[in-house]
């Protein structure tokens, strides 16, 4: 969807949200007799409505500027089109945990005020039928394991808030070994086991079906992997560096954010230990 087409189509829920959240504020005054649920009800089914349309627009505007920055001149050679592919830090790569944090609680919140409309309706309503107990009921039960993982996220981040890694070069060629340069992150003691792998993604939206029926999901198809299996007698020092070299097969192919189907490379760091596990993927930046 283009910027505009974006803005366009968050307007109608921005507007609704607004209008429905004021209503429910008693700012924007209605007949009392027209109104058949708590103003805070109204209040809350308006603020989703906003939120929705609010998401999309940011969406569109993120877009924009992407786009903007793929287009200005950069000069030429391999490095500034890795630039203008994606905004590299040409030093080495650092996961926003916290923001993966922040939007995952952004989410839970979202649903949960989501779903007190419906709970509402469910259980302290005086017209809740059964089904809709059982099916509320259910969705509640997944809003639980969105929480639990809200707080195994927050705990991940707090033992291990200064993980990332380090390019031997910048960018790689995907024709020559990948050396990566991973600093043993704070928190990491002892693994029991753990993976180290490098892999190349294309990635694209499917569609299926038509109608009702017509559902999109997004489609990971992975090109190319090495992987290095962690020793049980190996030790992992905090803040000690190590060095991971890979080399890529034929069927290996360059980054390209932008391509109808974007492919990019990743770095996955799995480690199994007492507490919260390690969990971490890492941009790499393998160009031609």
């Amino acid at each position: 969807m283009s910027t505009g087409g974006g803005l366009l189509f968050g307007l109608p829920f921005v507007g609704m949200g607004a209008w429905i959240t004021l209503i429910g504020l008693k700012v924007v005054p209605v007949n009392p007799k027209s109104v058949h649920a708590p103003y805070w009800v109204l209040a809350v089914c308006g603020l989703c409505f906003f939120g929705a349309g609010l998401a999309v627009w940011c969406a569109a505007i993120r877009q924009f500027l992407r786009n903007r920055r793929r287009v200005q001149p950069t000069g030429g050679g391999t490095e500034a089109l890795a630039l203008a592919d994606y905004n590299w830090n040409k030093r080495g790569f650092e996961p926003a945990r916290w923001s993966k944090v922040f939007n995952a609680l952004s989410g839970a919140v979202a649903i949960t005020v989501f779903l007190s409309i419906f709970n509402w309706w469910a259980f302290f309503s005086k017209d809740g039928p059964l089904m809709v107990k059982g099916i509320v009921g259910l969705f509640d039960l997944i809003l639980l394991v969105l929480w639990g993982n809200v707080f195994l996220m927050l705990a991940r981040a707090l033992r291990f808030s200064n993980s990332r890694i380090d390019f031997a070069r910048f960018p790689y060629s995907v024709r020559e070994p990948i050396v990566i340069h991973w600093p043993v992150a704070a928190g990491i003691s002892q693994p029991t086991k753990g993976s180290f792998t490098l892999r190349c993604l294309e990635e694209w939206w499917e569609t299926s079906g038509s109608g009702k029926n017509r559902s999109t999901r997004l489609v990971k198809e992975e090109i190319w992997r090495g992987t290095w299996e962690l020793d049980a007698t190996d030790q992992l020092l905090a803040g000690k560096f190590r060095e991971f070299r890979f080399v890529p097969a034929a069927e290996a192919v360059p980054t390209n954010f932008h391509a109808p189907k974007p492919i990019y490379w990743e770095f996955e760091v799995k480690l199994a230990m007492a507490g919260p596990d390690f969990v971490e993927t890492y941009l790499v930046p393998v160009y031609q």
